[in-house]
């Protein structure tokens, strides 16, 4: 592997987050693929910082089961099997339609305004699947208007579950969709449902447009991991001969 650690060095201010932030973003956008071997000495090299924090900030990514840790053979980003993603896509539909119904009938038109805005920013993103840099931006924006949801809540312990969550769903989609469909057609439609809903504050409505969304995005994911077959095995890492 020779591409997957682009040369940074990193701000030393709050070393921690940063380094933190540096290799999660690295992980769900799939630059550090399913399998990839995280080489510490590399990253400390590569980053100019000490060992010592870019462990502490492995040692939390393996807690939140983004990557597993072992004495005998190393650092590895956790590989992603069809029973994660059932996992993953149930436990987003769980929490996205108890929050949507919660949110519903008493979202503030300040609130209301927010989200069109968010969602006018998604209509007019074009994305091309071949196009890294115009996916993570459609990514980037897909996960905070679902985020707007939680946010509106104001449940703090849900909302960390749910950034959890979204990191483990952004590893499934650019595994899955990156060189495949880019943004689905029926994205913007279905965002338009569900703000559409929360508009006129009709909770059924609104717990079925997510619902229909979620369902539809558990659909395609399914059947681009048929067409892809299981992952591979594990990677070479950077400082790793091939």
């Amino acid at each position: 592997m020779e591409e997957n650690l682009t040369p940074s060095v990193i701000d030393v201010t709050n070393i921690n987050e940063k380094l933190y932030d540096y290799i999660k973003k690295n992980i769900t956008t799939f630059h550090f693929p399913s399998g990839y071997k995280l080489n510490i000495k590399q990253l400390s090299e590569t980053l100019g910082v000490s060992h010592t924090p870019i462990k502490d900030a492995l040692f939390r990514l393996a807690g939140e089961g983004l990557i597993d840790i072992t004495s005998r053979t190393g650092t590895y980003v956790k590989s992603i099997t069809e029973a994660d993603i059932h996992e993953i896509l149930q436990t987003r539909l769980i929490l996205e339609t108890a929050v949507i119904e919660e949110i519903a009938g008493k979202i503030t038109d300040e609130q209301l305004q927010a989200l069109k805005d968010l969602y006018r920013k998604g209509v007019s993103l074009p994305v091309n699947p071949n196009d890294s840099e115009s996916y993570r931006a459609f990514m980037e924006f897909d996960s905070q208007f679902h985020i707007s949801f939680f946010n509106i809540m104001g449940n703090k312990r849900l909302l960390h579950i749910y950034k959890n969550l979204n990191a483990h769903m952004q590893m499934v989609r650019f595994r899955l969709m990156k060189h495949a469909l880019g943004k689905l057609p029926t994205t913007d439609e279905e965002h338009r449902m569900i703000l559409e809903a929360l508009c006129e504050r009709n909770v059924a409505k609104a717990k079925q447009a997510i619902a229909n969304h979620l369902h539809r995005l558990g659909a395609v994911c399914a059947t681009v991991q048929q067409d892809q077959g299981n992952p591979g095995p594990r990677v070479k890492g950077i400082g790793e001969g091939m």
